[in-house]
């Protein structure tokens, strides 16, 4: 009997670590599609045409689980193909906005700031009431859907100039105006610095 219940403890033991593993990773597919571009999707594709180049797993990422600096070096993350979809769809380097994802909450979709921004994008509740999104913050796709488009009209505000884009991102369109520039603030200069340093590294990737 004593050893039943050994042999019990390690299966349940063990389903619950697969369990875990299934719930933490996620499954990235990179396709060629029939005209020569690349698709990036978390779902297997079987229509003709459609060449699978490579694949990956990838888990939330949290910045306390490595000894290196959060922004020293790039990750894979399970968000990696809403990210860049939605930053096609709007016209954005894909690049660009990983490495915004990735400075405002590591990858947390939880993630809620001191100043109450919320979800992988850190939307404050006045920005993301502006783009219709009252309620449902922390949805993956809806949150970084509204970050997106925030992203779009400040890039088409400032001609394209990724600088002014994030500190207004960051500190607000306001201060931008006010000191006709990127703001004097350490916060705001460090984030530019992070974001940009990020960026470049992630172009070489996506």
């Amino acid at each position: 009997m004593r050893y039943f219940w050994r042999q019990l403890s390690v299966l349940l033991i063990t389903c619950f670590v697969i369990g875990f593993v299934a719930q933490s990773y996620a499954r990235v597919y990179v396709y060629e599609t029939p005209s020569g571009g690349s698709l990036i999707t978390d779902t297997k594709i079987r229509k003709k045409g459609y060449r699978l180049k490579r694949s990956y797993n990838t888990k939330p990422y949290r910045s306390g689980a490595t000894s290196a600096p959060y922004f020293a070096k790039t990750i894979r993350s399970q968000y990696d193909a809403l990210i860049v979809n939605t930053a096609l769809k709007y016209d954005l380097e894909p690049s660009f906005v990983k490495a915004v994802v990735h400075v405002e909450s590591s990858f947390d979709k939880d993630a809620v700031s001191k100043a109450g921004a919320m979800g992988l994008m850190q939307l404050m509740p006045a920005t993301a009431a502006i783009y219709q999104l009252n309620q449902d913050h922390f949805n993956a796709e809806k949150n970084v859907e509204v970050g997106v488009q925030h992203l779009r009209e400040l890039s088409d505000r400032y001609g394209g100039n990724k600088r002014l884009s994030l500190a207004a991102y960051n500190a607000g369109e306001g201060a931008v105006a006010r000191y006709q520039g990127v703001p004097p603030f350490d916060e705001t200069r460090d984030y530019i610095k992070k974001v940009m340093r990020l960026y470049n590294l992630y172009k070489k990737e996506i």
